[in-house]
């Protein structure tokens, strides 16, 4: 139950940093990335193990790159602009510190 917990959490605040991230453009960005943060951060607070972050990492990974692909209609979610590019850089550099956080 963990692990899916875990997973449900990186899919949504993967999903919230996608579609907030070109609304109001330095605001939205700052939100997806802290909100990134702050989501992994108080699952390894809540678990008490960094293996929860890890897959919750993975999940974000797997749904911000699928965003930031083209898809059948040839759209994209996450698009290679200034906001677009911070969300997929920052935010990963901002899970991946959240995950080396000590619990």
């Amino acid at each position: 139950m963990k692990f899916l917990f875990s997973i449900f959490l990186g899919i949504a605040t993967a999903v919230a940093a996608t579609l907030a991230h070109q609304t109001l453009p330095p605001l939205g960005v700052i939100f997806g990335i802290t909100s990134t943060y702050l989501a992994l951060w108080w699952l390894g607070r809540f678990y008490g193990k960094r293996i929860y972050k890890f897959w919750a990492l993975v999940a974000w990974i797997l749904v911000i790159g699928r965003a930031g692909s083209f898809g059948v209609g040839k759209e994209l979610l996450i698009q290679g602009d200034n906001p677009g590019s911070a969300l997929l850089l920052l935010g990963f550099v901002a899970g991946v510190l959240a995950l080396l956080r000590s619990v």
